[in-house]
């Protein structure tokens, strides 16, 4: 019993801390595109989905590892984590600021794009470090006290008319979380036998999964830049904003349960199996609420929040949901698949959804424009994803054919 309340406890607190910094994002954009416009709300989304999406190909599933394994190694592989996440920001920083420059981007975006890579990478990984220490609410302490500072630094740069900083405030805000993360506990000891090769294989996989998985949903935003004009492109970015605090509810759920999924990787499969079958419908009821609702109040909410301005961005954001719904399932069985030694099953799974997805995508943004193609391909990809994920973790193993097995068993 008192293993349930803990991990039901580590989920709320997991939850409201992101749902805390989720909601600070929104806020974020909302400022930015109602003061400034959906030019500029394009930019700031554009640049948000780059940093994600770099993020993916290593900080986000060292953070993953540092949630899921780093308290039962007694802090073996810490630095081993550490060192490993420091020198994958070096390659993606250098992406991030090429990407800038051939978007034509000045000095200030291009430093800009490289600090905010960074710092989501740190903030990421600083997540991690938190719950695989226990740290559960402190991280999200310092959700609420970071996403906060970013607003209200925002709010600052824009009063003082520093409209070529818009990111800085971002930037600041996931620096603070990060540097408290690394200096929340003590980083000793070197890699015990075989935790290498384990946080290696672990990495690798759950990054090539997580690519498949979230970089659709950040894929869109992009191809919905290079597909529409500025404004086009800030409709869907502001329909995109309002997808992502739902979102991330998902993944603050699955993040916390990490420890959980490691522990359930010890369990006999029927055991593990029935573990994860309530684990997935309690979350498929909760995120099934939230996307409804969000569907519900959004013809009012969107223009309220941003401006009559931006109303064709409703049945964008509309749309979007389904997505959100297919994309938060699907986050949560590929890193329980990855836990439990099946990442190879899990990469497959959402490598096959998402290139469906982004094949669709193309396609729908060649004929029917880029926000449509957008929404219409992320929802093929995600809805594939998650029934062949789905298949793959919730069906029950083969039974044993195995001569006399029935008899040992009965004699047990």
């Amino acid at each position: 019993m008192g293993r349930r309340d803990s991990a039901l406890a580590d989920s709320v607190f997991s939850t409201v801390g992101v749902l805390a910094q989720g909601l600070s994002r929104f806020a974020y954009t909302a400022i930015v595109g109602r003061l400034l416009g959906a030019s500029d709300l394009a930019a700031v989304n554009t640049a948000f989905s780059v940093a994600i999406l770099l993020s993916l190909t290593w900080p986000t599933a060292a953070g993953n590892a540092a949630g899921a394994f780093a308290r039962s190694d007694d802090g073996a592989g810490s630095r081993l984590l550490l060192r490993s996440f420091s020198f994958s920001l070096v390659p993606i920083v250098i992406v991030a600021a090429s990407v800038a420059v051939a978007l034509g981007a000045g000095w200030p975006a291009v430093v800009q794009a490289v600090l905010l890579t960074a710092t989501w990478s740190i903030y990421i990984f600083g997540r991690g470090i938190f719950i695989g220490g226990g740290r559960v609410r402190a991280a999200a302490v310092w959700d609420v006290a970071t996403g906060l500072l970013a607003i209200l630094l925002l709010l600052v740069v824009i009063g003082c008319g520093w409209h070529s900083w818009l990111l800085a405030p971002a930037i600041v805000g996931y620096a603070v979380f990060g540097i408290a993360a690394l200096t929340s506990r003590e980083w000793a000891g070197g890699p015990a036998e075989g935790v290498s090769r384990r946080f290696a294989t672990f990495i690798f996989w759950n990054s090539l999964s997580l690519i498949a998985t979230n970089g659709l949903m950040q894929v869109s935003m992009i191809v919905a830049a290079g597909f529409s004009s500025s404004q086009e492109a800030g409709q869907f970015a502001a329909a995109l904003s309002l997808a992502t605090p739902v979102s991330m509810v998902a993944q603050a759920v699955t993040q916390a349960l990490l420890p959980r999924f490691s522990q359930w990787s010890e369990l006999d499969a029927a055991s593990r199996l029935s573990n994860v079958r309530r684990a997935t419908v309690a979350l498929a009821v909760v995120m099934a609420a939230g996307c409804l609702l969000v569907v519900v109040v959004l013809p009012w909410a969107l223009p309220l929040v941003y401006g009559a301005a931006f109303a064709p961005a409703v049945a964008l954001a509309q749309g979007l949901m389904a997505a959100v719904f297919g994309f938060s399932l699907s986050v949560f069985l590929a890193a329980y698949l990855a836990t439990i030694g099946r990442a190879r099953t899990a990469t497959v799974c959402t490598a096959i959804g998402s290139s469906a997805g982004l094949i669709t995508m193309l396609f729908a943004a060649n004929g029917l424009g880029g926000s449509v193609g957008a929404v219409v391909g992320t929802v093929v990809g995600m809805t594939l994803s998650v029934v062949l994920l789905a298949a793959a973790s919730l069906r029950a193993p083969a039974p044993s054919a195995t001569p006399g097995a029935k008899s040992s068993r009965a004699r047990r």
